[in-house]
């Protein structure tokens, strides 16, 4: 989830394009930007046991900082940009798919308008994208 012209707020969408090229049987992955709704469907047709979700998030922690979040923190205080709050996203791809929901929330250093992210959250994308794909070899 993300928005590409909001500087660190498109960090989950840059750790999903790290991970695409590692798209497997295990491992599908997409991309919800700025309507995350949109990728219920496509999650639900490929039956996973797990859906991850990974976007910028309040945490109150240093910039790049980042941490696997339960839904019950989530909603106690996960703030998006996004129309659609990821806790409704979870409960959604809950009911129709029946899968277990997890977030990543990566504290952003800036949301200002700026196609780029900053160093600490690039470099959280990175070590989150090696984690995953050392976990599923």
């Amino acid at each position: 989830m993300g928005n590409e012209l909001r500087a660190d707020d498109a960090v989950g969408l840059h750790v999903v394009r790290l991970l695409k090229p590692f798209s497997s049987h295990r491992l599908k992955v997409f991309e919800g930007q700025m309507t995350p709704e949109v990728f219920i469907g496509p999650s639900c047709s490929a039956h996973p046991s797990h859906v991850l979700i990974i976007d910028a998030a309040e945490l109150g922690e240093n910039p790049g900082s980042w941490r696997i979040l339960q839904t019950e923190t989530v909603e106690q205080g996960l703030f998006t940009t996004h129309s659609i709050p990821a806790i409704e996203v979870a409960a959604e791809i809950k009911r129709r798919c029946g899968s277990s929901v997890v977030f990543i929330g990566i504290q952003p250093k800036s949301r200002d308008i700026s196609l780029g992210l900053s160093k600490e959250c690039a470099q959280a994308a990175a070590e989150i994208s090696q984690i995953i794909r050392h976990l599923l070899s």
